[in-house]
Order: structure tokens, then sequence, then C-alpha cells
């Protein structure tokens, strides 16, 4: 049985930016891909991922 506490640690999001604009982003849920998209528009790839309806099954905590 799993705890909550790696429940939390699932759904967190971790996200830099950096002082030039660059944004690196590490376990983004959807919701957060939003985020990310709307900050940068041009990302084609975030793009995608805010979008997306299904999740691939490497992206779903273990």
């Amino acid at each position: 049985m799993k705890s909550k506490l790696c429940k939390v640690e699932s759904d967190l999001s971790e996200i830099l930016i950096l002082s030039d604009g660059k944004i690196f982003a590490h376990n983004i849920t959807l919701a957060m891909a939003r985020v990310l998209a709307e900050l940068n528009p041009e990302d084609a790839a975030m793009n995608r991922r805010a979008t997306r309806k299904n999740t691939l099954k490497h992206e779903l905590p273990n």
C-alpha cells in the first residue's frame, strides 16, 4: 500500500523558469501543461500535451 506522501509526490509538478525565459518542467500534469502552453504558445509539443485527452502509459505514476 502506498502512503499518502507518495501520492502527493506523484501529483507534484516541478518547473524551473530561467532568466532568459526558458522553461524546464518535470512530471507535469495536464493542468500544468495547459499553464505552460499559455506561457509559451509557440511551443508546439506543449500545446499538443495541453490539448491531449489521453495520458500515455509511461506518463502515469508508478
